[in-house]
């Protein structure tokens, strides 16, 4: 019996493991870059910029970046410029760090993020709750 309960605890957690990848607690961050799945042509990653709210009720202010492959930095494209996303949302997003810290000007975030807190004054702001891929129809 001891050794059942060994096996089934292993494979609680690396059920969990499967939804919830190997993101540090601590490393989501504002300022910190996270990857995405790439597309043959293109990498992709979110940006932290701020955190609002405490345990299950954490939302992320992110910006969904991408760079076609062979590209300047400078060339970054703002997918989304401001989501907000419950963490849940997020790291069944995210495959890790991204790999460079490519962060972008914050203007367009800064415009998204205005218009998101005038609909939420308004009680009708949208919060991601799915992923990243689904809500920005990626």
């Amino acid at each position: 019996m001891h050794l059942t309960k060994m096996i089934a605890t292993v494979v609680i957690a690396l059920g969990v493991s499967a939804v919830w990848p190997a993101v540090a607690d601590d490393g989501l961050v504002p300022m910190s870059a996270w990857r995405l799945l790439a597309t043959s042509s293109a990498d992709r990653w979110v940006e932290v910029h701020e955190i609002e709210g405490a345990g299950a009720h954490k939302i992320f202010h992110v910006s969904v970046l991408s760079l076609e492959k062979g590209l300047p930095a400078w060339n970054i494209k703002h997918v989304v410029p401001h989501m907000a996303i419950t963490e849940a949302a997020l790291r069944r997003s995210v495959t890790g760090p991204a790999p460079k810290q490519r962060m972008s000007y914050p203007e367009q975030y800064n415009e998204g993020y205005s218009q998101w807190r005038k609909l939420r004054s308004q009680g009708n702001a949208p919060i991601c709750e799915t992923s990243v891929f689904e809500c920005a129809r990626l």
